[in-house]
């Protein structure tokens, strides 16, 4: 019975590679190869940072070992120390816009709000070196949006649209103009009374959402700590989720509270509303 089990154990092994799709054996052994390999460079890496780090005690003006070392940290996963080495490499050598665009990455990885000063300043030491390089522009534009601040990016559009150096200012000009019409629009304030307010400060983070009733998906989102929480709370075109989109003309908003930082499937909703009329400014009392 036994041997009758393991050769149709091999044989259905082989049927899987021949007709799955995925990869012969041979492929297959290259890519567990490949990896293995991925993995012995790692452990190398990891035994070489402590002799790296000996080195720039006795040489600490070493300006490509502090370079090698926060590379070495990223590959390790070790982030934060990556970038305290860029910042000693920075500190010798000002003038390498290679290691300050990696030192943004990687602080923008970290965490892109409370990293903002040092990845702004970082951005603008960029474009000061490289006026002309709209490139460098558009990654800096990149990073406002994915912060949602709305603010940056109508300063970022401006700096491009009053930069002599820059020809082709078209879609700059149009993408600034229709972003302060966008911030012209409409705002949702909210009102909580005692109770409401009392209740959603149990959870450690609220998140206040409008949705579209008929689509379904929010359109507008605004997290806030529970710390920061007051009575009344306003979510404006800076909380929408794609700026160029229309609100609706009718939406639901939906309170839910979580003890995490990041929407998932543990969160409680603690209100929903009924269907409102969304026109210019809309106010709504909670009781």
């Amino acid at each position: 019975m036994n041997i009758i089990f393991i050769i149709l154990f091999f044989g259905i092994v082989g049927l899987f590679f021949k007709d799955s799709g995925i990869l012969n054996k041979k492929g297959y052994d290259e890519i567990l190869e490949k990896h293995q390999q991925i993995r012995n460079n790692i452990v190398t890496i990891k035994e070489n940072i402590p002799i790296l780090r000996a080195k720039l005690i006795e040489e600490p003006e070493y300006y490509e070992g502090w370079v090698m070392l926060a590379k070495s940290y990223i590959i390790t996963d070790d982030l934060l120390s990556s970038i305290d080495s860029y910042e000693m490499a920075m500190s010798i050598n000002t003038d390498d816009n290679s290691v300050l665009i990696e030192y943004i990455d990687i602080l923008r990885k970290i965490d892109p709000k409370s990293n903002k000063t040092k990845i702004i300043k970082s951005f603008d030491k960029l474009i000061s070196s490289n006026p002309s390089d709209i490139g460098i522009y558009n990654m800096k534009l990149n990073y406002s949006v994915e912060i949602n601040d709305s603010n940056l990016t109508k300063n970022i559009l401006q700096d491009i649209i009053n930069d002599k150096s820059i020809i082709n200012k078209d879609a700059y000009i149009q993408a600034l103009n229709k972003l302060n019409l966008s911030a012209n629009k409409s705002s949702f304030e909210i009102t909580l009374s005692d109770k409401i307010f009392n209740d959603l400060r149990s959870s450690s983070y609220i998140y206040f959402i409008l949705r579209d009733k008929i689509i379904g998906p929010p359109f507008a989102v605004k997290r806030i700590q529970n710390i920061n929480l007051e009575k009344k709370i306003t979510l404006t075109s800076q909380d929408k989720m794609i700026r160029e989109l229309e609100p609706p003309e009718n939406i639901i908003l939906e309170i839910k509270g979580s003890q995490n930082t990041v929407v998932d499937d543990n969160m409680v909703e603690l209100h929903k509303s009924k269907i409102l009329d969304f026109h210019s400014s809309v106010y709504y009392e909670i009781d």
